[in-house]
C-alpha cells in the first residue's frame, strides 16, 4: 500500500471512529481527527472521560459500522464551509 492510500485509509478510520462515538454518546463534541504517521486519532469532548470499557465499545461499534460497507466520498469545500456546518449543528469543539 502506498503512502497516499495508507493516509486515506487512516483518515477514513478516524471518521468511522467519530461516527461510533457519536452513536454511543450523541452529546460528545467532535474535535479534530487527522491521520498521523503511525495511525490516526480523534479529539472528543464528553461529560465523563473514556474508560477502558468504552474503548472496547467504540471498537465493537466501529466493526459494526465497517460491516455496513458505507461508501466514502471525498468532497472539496471552501475552507470555512465544513466548520460552519458543524458549528451550526452544535457538533464541534473546533
Amino acid at each position: 500500500m502506498n503512502n497516499n492510500d495508507l493516509d486515506i485509509l487512516r483518515h477514513s478510520c478516524s471518521h468511522v471512529m467519530a461516527q461510533a462515538v457519536k452513536e454511543l454518546w450523541p452529546d460528545a463534541l467532535l474535535g479534530i481527527g487527522p491521520s498521523i504517521e503511525d495511525g490516526f486519532y480523534y479529539d472528543f469532548d464528553k461529560k465523563e472521560p473514556f474508560v477502558d470499557e468504552d474503548l472496547t465499545r467504540i471498537e465493537d461499534r466501529m466493526h459494526e459500522i465497517i460491516k455496513k460497507n458505507q461508501s466514502f466520498k471525498k468532497k472539496k469545500f471552501p475552507r470555512n464551509k465544513p466548520k460552519s456546518c458543524l458549528v451550526k449543528w452544535g457538533r464541534t469543539i473546533k
